[in-house]
């Protein structure tokens, strides 16, 4: 019994060890960080504004306020090609420095240097936008079905092959969208339910599978064709209103495909690394897997200024 007695003091006296050497740490034996600017800026000749998010990084070890994190709206931000620099502006209603491509044309081939200030902080980076567009050679677009315990899935489904360049080690990005017009229930009575019919667009989302995603690199496959992973686009399923007395309406949405755009972004390499980096960091859940650091070309700073040339091809049914 005196055995387990000492055993328990013992265990005590260490718990109060610990305890003391977490709260006691003074904050000058801290690693000092401070706040950076965080830029994010992707340009491309297809785009129809220059927009640039600045916000500011909070420190690991530091005080939290309300304002780290947040957008800052009082910065200069300037971009330039070089020979001509203009001042980016801030639009409050979108929380973003955006300047119309009228004013600033976006150029393949062109190398543009973007600068932001904030008074304290100064943080520059650059980048080139890739000279070819890249378009869908082959797709096929079908609909797939599934159902489970407590409901169905109907989904349209896209899958993409594009040639790659050959030339340097390129890098690719698929996107996809699909403008469904569809039926929707109006009205919050039985006198007065309707159908309405509503367009609206839903993007394509990616079905990973090893060794291929949205973001693929011709590196050690130069010339290949390449396939996309396949695209995935749920449709509105039908809907029941029950407005008692038997009043039971079912509205179909009868959805009509109006168009299928498919994009492939030809992108420099910093726009790869960033989101590949993004996705990685994403999936570390895995407690086997180390921490995947955020790429950044901010010099000074943190985030990502980058260029991509969009190829598009849109699909319309007859």
């Amino acid at each position: 019994m005196r055995f387990r007695y000492s055993i328990l003091i013992l265990s005590m006296i260490g718990l109060f060890a610990c305890e003391s050497l977490i709260t006691d740490i003074p904050a000058s034996k801290l690693p000092q960080t401070e706040s950076k600017l965080v830029v994010q800026s992707f340009i491309s000749p297809q785009a129809a504004r220059i927009n640039v998010v600045v916000t500011e990084s909070v420190p690991l070890f530091g005080e939290i306020t309300s304002s780290r994190g947040s957008v800052i709206p009082n910065a200069i931000v300037k971009i330039s090609d070089g020979a001509k620099e203009v001042v980016i502006p801030f639009d409050t209603a979108s929380q973003l420095y955006s300047l119309d491509k009228s004013l600033f044309t976006i150029a393949a081939s062109k190398t543009y240097t973007l600068n932001v200030t904030d008074g304290k902080r100064t943080v520059t980076s650059s980048c080139t936008v890739p000279q070819k567009q890249v378009v869908t050679k082959s797709y096929v677009i079908d609909t797939s079905f599934s159902r489970g315990d407590m409901n169905s899935d109907t989904a349209l489904t896209l899958k993409m092959t594009w040639d790659d360049i050959v030339a340097d080690t390129n890098f690719y990005r698929v996107k996809a969208s699909v403008d469904l017009e569809y039926s929707i229930p109006e009205g919050n009575s039985a006198e007065t339910f309707k159908e309405k019919r509503v367009r609206t667009r839903f993007n394509f989302n990616w079905e990973e599978t090893i060794g291929r995603n949205d973001y693929q690199s011709d590196l050690n496959l130069d010339g290949v064709t390449f396939t996309s992973p396949i695209g995935r686009a749920n449709l509105p399923q039908m809907v029941t209103y029950d407005y008692g007395n038997g009043n039971k309406f079912t509205v179909y949405p009868k959805s009509k495909i109006i168009m299928v755009t498919m994009e492939i972004y030809n992108t420099d390499e910093n726009y790869f690394k960033y989101h590949r980096s993004l996705e990685l960091r994403g999936n570390s859940d895995n407690p086997f897997v180390e921490p995947a650091l955020i790429f950044t070309n901010i010099n000074g700073g943190l985030g990502c200024f980058a260029a991509y040339n969009v190829g598009q091809v849109i699909f319309r049914p007859r």
